[in-house]
């Protein structure tokens, strides 16, 4: 890794990236585009579909990234003890809203990952009208809030196996990684 200092910092960046992998491929627009007349290249997943912008999301796209408005509010980095045991709160309360069996989280098969996250993509437009003045109204957010929270939840149950199939079970991965 030409780009780091060490061998840590380049374990940092390679989980770093992994997080984002896990994180991206299930987020639904990441696994398609809406090809339309006025969009025959496509909407890019959702960052050429413009809405009124509510919590700094002005397209599509970044209505799912920040989980239908659920995470408007991203934790202020790098994180401290305080800023990281906040953030570990909010992950706890998503994590103890949804179970899931072994069978869903123990697996590290990304195409099983991009398949799931595409049959709720192709839905991910109904409902709307794109434009600058166009808010996403409460029945979009009443049905896939639930979706997209499950899609981040469920993401966060991968990593944590694709880790320890990398790692090995570790209660200092934590330890290792966060500074």
């Amino acid at each position: 890794m030409a780009h780091v200092n060490s061998t840590d910092e380049g374990r940092s960046l390679a989980l770093r990236l992994l997080i984002h992998y896990y994180g991206d491929i299930h987020q639904p627009l990441h696994t398609s585009d809406r090809y339309t007349k006025e969009e025959p290249k496509g909407d890019k997943g959702g960052n050429d579909f413009i809405l009124k912008n509510h919590y700094s999301a002005p397209e599509l796209h970044a209505v799912w990234d920040n989980v239908i408005y659920t995470y408007h509010k991203n934790p202020k980095r790098p994180f401290t003890k305080d800023s990281w045991a906040d953030f570990g709160h909010t992950a706890d309360d998503l994590q103890s809203r949804f179970t899931f069996s072994k069978s869903e989280t123990n697996t590290a098969d990304f195409a099983k990952f991009r398949d799931e996250s595409y049959a709720i993509a192709i839905t991910a437009y109904d409902g709307l009208t794109e434009g600058k003045d166009q808010v996403v109204p409460d029945s979009y957010i009443a049905k896939f809030q639930p979706i997209a929270q499950r899609r981040v939840a469920l993401a966060a149950q991968r990593l944590v196996y694709g880790m320890e199939q990398i790692f090995g079970k570790s209660s200092t991965i934590e330890e290792k990684f966060i500074q």
